[in-house]
């Protein structure tokens, strides 16, 4: 496999972590090249990237497409194509990466990944068929990166964290981080199929052909080992049961235990290759919000990167604060484990709306008292989820963010719309998720 490779993380081993309380050990080569054995030169790999835009400090953050990805060697030159082949009969295979061989040994190859890694998909990993289609498109968008230095290789096992940092087009600073991975799917993970968005929503894989049509799946934590999230050391002691507790309502719509809660290690911050983590931040253009990225041909959600920014709190009285801090983590580990927004005009059935005050704290106050999950929340993610079967004359109303009309506060303008930062909105209004 891969000879210098990351501290790569699924629920198994963030299992041995709550059970062993202890970070796991990795190695952050001091050199740019990563080696590979050529026995491995046939293998399939994952490839899995997100970025941060960065200006004196970090700005925002995204992730970029999930890639299945193969090698061929051309001379002094190991060449990385797009093999996602569920694409279609027809598409052709992209040429992502020509990654510079520097030195050679019978049984393994060095690479220039910083040389190599020159461009980034502009698509999101977590998609939807409302704003993307249900057929995928021949043509993906990407951005250059221009005087590009490798920060960090991590190495552990068969997988490689490649941190690198560059500059864009428009100047801006960016740095990049590539999880790669020999593909190796879950073979106990169910994937769930997206018929439409008619009646719930969850993000959704890109489309990808199989048996002659166009199939979408949701996206998803497995459900046969525990969810965990890991809170940052940043988040002030003030305010780290208020976000254990937003993570944990989800267990009650659940109707068992499968999330957990640890505390991150001290050195360890979004995005990590190891933790689903919840991070605390206070400046910059992030606001509350949360990123996926998931095995792009099941759906299976690998990692889990998610921001809690303070200014989205309100001010005053610790207590309302907290009930205001648990409705948005609640409602941005809803998108963590893969749920879409809802908006359509009801009294409160779900976290996946935006509230005005009042509402809020009377959701984050249910938290608090452990009462049940509201409606939606409960039968969607145990039909997803669990398999359940789904009463959908029974379900509360459904709307999101791509649909025609759909948009929060349709039915009246909130007196004091106060939650997550919104996509055009200032943090003194509501989310962006």
């Amino acid at each position: 496999m891969l000879d210098q490779v990351p501290q790569r993380s699924r629920n198994a081993r963030l299992l041995a972590t709550l059970v062993a309380a202890l970070p796991l050990a990795g190695h952050v080569a001091a050199t740019e090249t990563a080696g590979m054995r050529k026995a491995d030169l046939a293998e399939r790999f994952l490839l899995q990237t997100s970025y941060s835009e960065v200006d004196g400090s970090l700005k925002s953050f995204a992730t970029s497409r999930s890639l299945l990805v193969r090698f061929e060697r051309h001379g002094a030159t190991l060449r990385m194509f797009d093999d996602t082949a569920a694409r279609g009969p027809d598409s052709e295979r992209q040429l992502l990466a020509e990654i510079p061989i520097r030195g050679e040994t019978e049984q393994r190859l060095e690479l220039d990944l910083n040389a190599g890694f020159r461009s980034v998909y502009v698509e999101e990993d977590r998609t939807g068929e409302d704003y993307y289609g249900r057929v995928d498109r021949p043509n993906h968008p990407v951005f250059q990166l221009f005087h590009r230095k490798a920060l960090s290789i991590s190495c552990e096992g068969s997988s490689l964290v490649f941190d690198q940092e560059a500059v864009k087009h428009d100047g801006d600073r960016v740095e990049v981080h590539y999880y790669l991975s020999p593909y190796r799917p879950d073979p106990r993970f169910v994937p769930f199929e997206m018929m439409s968005l008619k009646h719930f929503g969850f993000y959704e894989t890109y489309p990808q052909r199989r048996s002659g049509r166009w199939v979408l799946y949701a996206m998803k934590f497995g459900a046969d080992a525990p969810i965990v999230f890991a809170l940052s050391s940043s988040i002030p002691e003030r305010y780290r049961d208020a976000v254990r507790d937003g993570v944990l309502y989800w267990n009650r719509a659940l109707g068992r235990p499968l999330l957990h809660v640890i505390d991150a290690p001290a050195d360890v911050e979004a995005p990590s290759a190891d933790y689903n983590v919840i991070q605390w931040i206070t400046s910059g253009d992030y606001s509350s919000t949360s990123y996926i990225q998931s095995d792009p041909m099941t759906g299976q959600i690998l990692h889990a990167h998610v921001f809690v920014l303070r200014e989205t709190m309100m001010d005053g009285d610790l207590e309302l604060q907290n009930d205001h801090l648990r409705y948005i983590v609640a409602h941005e580990i809803g998108h963590a484990l893969g749920l879409r927004h809802n908006f359509a005009p009801a009294r409160p059935t779900t976290v996946m709306d935006y509230f005005n005050v009042a509402q809020i704290l009377r959701i984050g106050r249910d938290i608090r008292e452990g009462k049940g999950a509201l409606p939606y929340d409960r039968d969607v993610i145990r039909h997803v989820y669990l398999g359940e079967p789904l009463d959908v004359d029974a379900l509360p109303p459904f709307c999101t963010d791509g649909q025609k009309g759909c948009s929060p506060f349709r039915s009246q303008p909130p007196p004091e719309p106060v939650g997550i930062k919104g996509d055009q909105e200032s943090h003194e209004t509501v989310p962006a998720d």
